[in-house]
């Protein structure tokens, strides 16, 4: 399987000192097409490795050229997960659009994942991950 995931795009972030779950994304199809409006599904899997349930979101930012829908006017999504249970994970997909005017290259979506208390306005924890989104 480790195999098949690097080919998907996995990639697994152990959880760090202080920071009680872990992340990991996937990219599927793997690539975006130049200069044509189609979209790709970034998976975020977040897994709670505590013995507590977490208030988790998530909030990804693309850069100018791509965007959440055809037109790219967005460029910030966060999805607010909710109470996270104890040793349990959440996949949470978004869909990012390349249109008629986005070059090739490669663009970095960055990916916020956020531990919040008591309310979303109080964040614990949070960890910050680049991701790496093709157009060819």
């Amino acid at each position: 399987m480790g195999i098949l995931d690097n080919l998907l795009g996995k990639k697994e972030e152990p959880a760090r000192a202080g920071v009680p779950f872990n992340v990991s994304t996937s990219l599927r199809p793997v690539r975006l097409n130049a200069r044509k409006e189609n979209c790709l599904e970034l998976l975020v899997t977040v897994a709670n490795a505590s013995d507590a349930p977490l208030m988790m979101s998530l909030s990804v930012e693309v850069p100018k050229p791509l965007g959440f829908e055809n037109v790219s006017i967005a460029k910030i999504k966060e999805i607010r997960i909710g109470e996270l249970p104890a040793q349990k994970e959440k996949t949470v997909n978004f869909s990012i659009c390349a249109n008629s005017q986005t070059p090739a290259g490669t663009y970095a979506a960055q990916l916020t994942v956020s531990q919040h208390y008591r309310d979303y306005s109080h964040v614990l924890n949070y960890v910050k991950k680049s991701v790496e989104v093709r157009v060819v």
